[in-house]
Order: C-alpha cells, then structure tokens, then sequence
C-alpha cells in the first residue's frame, strides 16, 4: 500500500485536529516513531494549555490522522497551515488544543524522511499537502489498528458551526466564529441532539453495494480553471461526520446541516446506499424554497410544478429549459440583485455549453415567465432572502432528524430531502408533512420519492392503488453486493460486537 507518485493537492482533505484514540496500539505506534525520531529534539514541558497541546500530544494526532488517511487511501493527501495565524489554542473549533507548535513537527518530520510534503502557497490560498512517505508506510503496515479504533464518536467536536465569510488578503474566505452557548439557548441543546445522531451514524454502516471500493469519483465543474475535475468522495466511515453551521455570524441565518459522504455525490448513486445492509428510499420536499415563500405570505402553495412555464428556448426541450428556469430562480433567491443573478447563472455554466451562451435578456424572459405564474412571491427574486429560507429548512431538517435518531433509527439528510432504509418509508413520508405542516402553519407541500419502500407495498394495495403503479415487493430497491462491500460490511460488524458488547 506504498505510494511513489506526486502528491495530488486536489486529492485531499483538511488536517482532522480532533483525531485522537486511547487505544494500546495507537500509542505504540505513537511512542515507536517519537523515541526514534523526535524524543531528542523535542522536550515535554510547560503548564496549562502548553501541557494540554505538548509536542508528543501533538504528534500523534498528526500521525494518526496521517495513518488514518492513509488507510483510506495511499495517494491521498492532508492539507496543514503552515503559519500561526492557522491554530488557534483556545477555540472551541479546536479542543485538542493544537498549536503553531504543529508546524514544527511537520517540518521535523519531513526533514527525516517520515512524510512526503507539497508546499503550499498563502497568496493563493493553498495550503500545504502532506502524506506518508514509503518509510512511514512501512511502519504503517506493521501496525495493528484499524479506523475503528480512532475516537468514535467525536464527542469534544464542535458540531454547531457559527461562520462569516472575510475577505483576508483580498479574497474571500469562510471563517468560523467563537461564540458563547448562552448566545442562544438552544445552542446547548441542539449539539446534544447531533452529538447523538453522529453517534448512531457512526454505529452504522452506510455504503454502496455496487462498489467494490468505497470511493467515487464524481465530476464538477471548476469555475476558476474553466475545466470539468474529478473529485473523488471517501465512502468510509471516517466520512460521515455531520455539523450544523449557521451563516454570516447570524444564528438566524442557515443553521443546515453538512457533512456525510452521501452529500457529495449525484442522485442515481444515492439511490443505490444501503444503510446497515438494506436498501433505502429517498423522499425530498418539492421545490421548497418557492414553498416556503409562499407559506411565508399565508397562501397554500400551488400543487403544481413551480419551473414549467412557457416554452421559450427553442434550442432546448420543455425539461432542459425546466431546469435552467430551476437553477435561474433559486440563484435568484438567493442574489442580491436580479442582475447579480443572472451573472452567476452564466458563470456556474460549463464552458463551451449552451447555457453559457445565454445572455441576460433571454434569462429575464424567463424570470418574467416565472413571475407571472408566481406573482404572489416574486419581490422575493433578487431579494437575498436564501439564507432566512436555509433557517426554516434547517428548522425542518432538525425535527425530521430528531425524530427519527430518538427512535435509534438512521436516516441520511441531502438538506431537503432524506434518504432511509426501506423499511421506514411511510414513517418518513409522515413525518415530513408533520414537520413542514407545523412550520408552515398548516399548508402542505408535496413530497417526491425515489424508489418504494417495503412497508408501502401493502399499504398501497390496500387502497386499490395497484392499478396506478405497479406497487410489488419485486420493485423496492435491491442492488447487488460485490465481495468488496460484502467484507466491507463484515468488518463493520465485527468491530460493532467488539466496542458495543
């Protein structure tokens, strides 16, 4: 599992400064390497917050996460700050207490040969890429420890996020901020209740059967490169870590909830997650931001399709432009100005394609279509009003989740729409109309799924509606299982009965 190619600085992830495990064998390792190494040019010493991020403490989150990183993938890489301003010692976003102090130990460790090193670059935001070399490697593959063994389920991690975007060095960068729990009174028990959803996703297996590796490589269009990249996602257990973050330092901004593997890749992969060895469903909320608005004004939204408006792009189908008039709108909810709409719009579109070439007017016939079938919400277009609509859905999000991990049942969350094993469709369904019923005051909003769930199969032929679809346990999801998953999910199991007897 040795690794002699370049470092890929886009195939990487963030130094994880709460990695950490008490296990006998992950201070074997630590103390092996650190006697060997650095014992002589590093002491121990210093009170308070210096003893809590002493160098040898400090190492081994290092190492670990540089172990752990390594497990999950050899070419793969972690990004480091390699200037002070990067740690800060007393954040409640760093409880660890890792300090500039790291930066020293990356340098040692690179100067003995421990790790390869791809030097960053501060004027261009990039920060430094680092990976175990063949020497560590070697070492790596003599230790007994498995992912498993790291802390389980993080729980000095901050899960609630209050973060602003700055601009630092003229380019503009989300920051995280310090804030008080008495801020706000829900704050203490909001990170109760995710501390306990990321414990029971944690005890989960969530994966994809069809893959005999747990890893995808999913394209993206890059804006400043102009140029369609490969962003390969981890499908592992180390990557399922959910936070709530609230925006621009306003906890009534956002307030979603981000993280987990299964938010960074398209929807036919997600169809094909299986949580705990079955097959899901996914139901989401359509169009719920147009919803929202609506409910918002007091009006029961339309039951119809928000996007459909007159066929106005003759170069593009009905659904082609369907979607364009989908994406135009939500950037325009989210925008400032309508102008600064349709310049986003133009910039997210590929090069070369047919989007890209539409101009503003052309866009505004759209969004003059769209208001005349919505008129009762249209001062909400270039009105900036994204994010308040963000806090209501992650209002939404929060109860759904809350209910559900009260029941020790696992659910995945893609913002408005949620993903269960099939077992729990109708529960869900329910739920959704409950929650989204009660914030907006009685209104409803209809629910999309994707696949049936077999609790539904009877249900529906209960009520004669097998004439409508064909409503078969034959038709619940079901993929098959390569010998990658399958060992995958036996590993999962065994390490289950050895934490949790």
């Amino acid at each position: 599992m040795t690794n002699n190619s370049e470092i890929d600085r886009y195939h990487s992830r963030p130094l994880d400064v709460h990695r950490w495990s008490d296990h006998p064998e992950a201070t074997k390792l630590r103390d092996t390497i650190w006697n060997q190494y650095f014992k002589e040019k590093f002491l121990i010493g210093g009170q308070g917050n210096k003893a809590k991020s002493e160098p040898k403490k400090q190492f081994k989150i290092l190492l670990l996460d540089l172990y752990v990183a390594w497990l999950d993938d050899p070419e793969l890489s972690i990004g480091v700050g390699m200037s002070k301003s990067a740690y800060k010692t007393n954040s409640r976003y760093n409880s660890l207490f890792i300090s500039s102090k790291i930066i020293d130990i990356i340098n040692h460790a690179h100067a003995v040969g421990l790790i390869d090193k791809k030097t960053g670059s501060e004027a261009l935001s990039i920060t430094t890429r680092i990976r175990a070399s063949a020497l560590l490697t070697t070492v790596f593959e003599q230790a007994d420890l498995s992912l498993f063994d790291m802390t389980q389920e993080y729980p000095n991690k901050e899960v609630i996020v209050l973060s602003k975007h700055e601009l630092i060095e003229d380019k503009k960068k989300r920051i995280e901020v310090e804030y008080l729990d008495t801020d706000l009174e829900s704050i203490p028990s909001m990170r109760q209740e995710l501390h306990d959803y990321n414990a029971l996703i944690w005890r989960c297996h969530v994966d994809i059967p069809t893959l005999d590796e747990p890893l995808v490589g999913q394209p993206y269009w890059d804006k400043k490169a102009q140029e369609t990249k490969i962003r390969r996602v981890r499908l592992t257990q180390d990557n399922k870590f959910v936070r709530r973050v609230f925006y621009r330092a306003n906890w009534n901004l956002g307030g979603r909830f981000h993280g987990g593997w299964w938010q960074n890749i398209n929807s036919d992969l997600r169809k094909q997650i299986y949580i705990n060895d079955r097959s899901t469903v996914e139901q989401d909320y359509s169009g719920l931001h147009i919803n929202l608005l609506y409910g918002l004004k007091g009006i029961q939204p339309p039951l119809g399709d928000h996007y459909v408006v007159e066929h106005l792009l003759l170069d593009f189908t009905d659904e082609e432009q369907r979607e364009i008039v989908k994406e135009l709108v939500l950037m325009a909810i989210n925008a400032k100005t309508i102008k600064k709409a349709y310049q986003s719009f133009v910039n997210e579109q590929p090069k070369d394609s047919r989007q890209k070439k539409l101009n503003h007017k052309t866009l505004e016939l759209l969004l003059e279509a769209f208001k005349k079938k919505n008129p009762d919400i249209k001062e909400a277009l270039g009105s900036d009003k994204g994010v308040e609509l963000m806090h209501m859905d992650g209002r939404i999000t929060a109860k759904v989740i809350k209910h559900f991990t009260n029941k020790n049942i696992p659910i995945l969350s893609v913002h408005d729409s949620y993903i269960t094993q099939n077992q729990y469709s109708a529960e869900l369904r329910e739920v959704m109309n409950e929650v989204v019923t009660e914030e907006l005051k009685g209104f409803k909003i209809n629910i999309k799924q994707e696949g049936i769930g077999s609790d539904q199969v009877q249900a529906f032929k209960n009520q004669d509606r097998a004439n409508a679809l064909d409503y078969s346990y034959d038709n619940v999801p079901s993929y098959k299982r390569t010998e990658g998953f399958k060992k995958r999910y036996k590993r999962h199991k065994e390490w289950l009965k050895k934490v949790y007897k």
